[in-house]
């Protein structure tokens, strides 16, 4: 398969203070990778590097067979490379965030048609069909005309898959989607992923649910301080880990993955 994205060397400092240090890695379409490590190692920051959420320091993302570089000047200011792609970066990479992010006062329906219709440019009668198929295909065109806050956590969070789905993105990346929710709430989130996965979706998945990431990944990525330490396939990771970092994760982690 196609490679869809390559990060070469990617940095990102917030003051005197290194979060992201020159990782790199290649996906290929239909791939699933989880991002895995301690909080604070910099996985949500690389997921928001990769869409322009946040300017990287310095490095290259390719998307799609166009790439973005970044380079540190003189003085620590950035400069960026074929910025006029971010636009282009956004519009085919979906992201579903931690905390939802939907517009409280639009049903989920017009959650999921507003950027169809924005963004897109479709009548509005296209969009509500596309996105009246994505609700379906996450269990929610029942809810369609239900608001934010008649829905539960886990409810809202596949309302904001479809809003992803609806765009049809060559790449999705998923920040901690089941972070937010109850204890009981997780599994219906998870539940979609894995539809999602076995349907040949690109995922590029931030998740602490390390069972889950084992079962649903092709690759595993650790980062430790900034830093890739291993990437590898669940089973390999788990089995080998390749430095005493990744050793230590695990430690802590096992039992879950049992």
């Amino acid at each position: 398969m196609s490679e869809v994205l390559k990060v070469h060397e990617l940095t990102k400092t917030f003051g005197s203070t290194k979060v992201l240090d020159g990782i790199s890695f290649r996906m290929r379409e239909g791939e699933v990778i989880s991002l895995i490590g301690s909080s604070g190692c910099g996985k949500s920051t690389a997921l928001r590097c990769i869409n322009f959420l946040e300017t990287p320091t310095s490095g290259q993302i390719e998307f799609m067979g166009q790439a973005i570089s970044v380079n540190r000047k003189e003085g620590g200011e950035s400069e960026i490379v074929n910025a006029s792609y971010i636009r282009a970066f956004r519009q085919r990479i979906g992201m579903v965030f931690q905390n939802f992010n939907l517009w409280p006062h639009r049903n989920a329906l017009g959650n999921v048609t507003e950027a169809l219709v924005y963004v897109l440019g479709l009548s509005k009668k296209e969009a509500e069909e596309v996105a009246l198929a994505a609700l379906s295909k996450v269990g929610m065109a029942n809810f369609a005309e239900r608001y934010p806050h008649q829905l539960s956590g886990g409810q809202q969070q596949r309302v904001a898959f479809a809003r992803v789905l609806a765009m049809r993105p060559k790449l999705m990346l998923c920040d901690e989607p089941t972070s937010a929710l109850d204890p009981e709430l997780v599994g219906e989130v998870l539940k979609v992923i894995r539809t999602l996965a076995e349907e040949g979706a690109t995922i590029l998945l931030v998740t602490h649910e390390m069972r889950f990431a084992r079962d649903v990944s092709n690759r595993m990525i650790f980062l430790q301080e900034g830093r890739l330490e291993q990437d590898d396939t669940p089973t390999e990771l788990l089995r080998n880990p390749a430095t005493e970092g990744v050793k230590r994760f695990l430690s802590g982690v096992m039992p879950a993955c049992a």
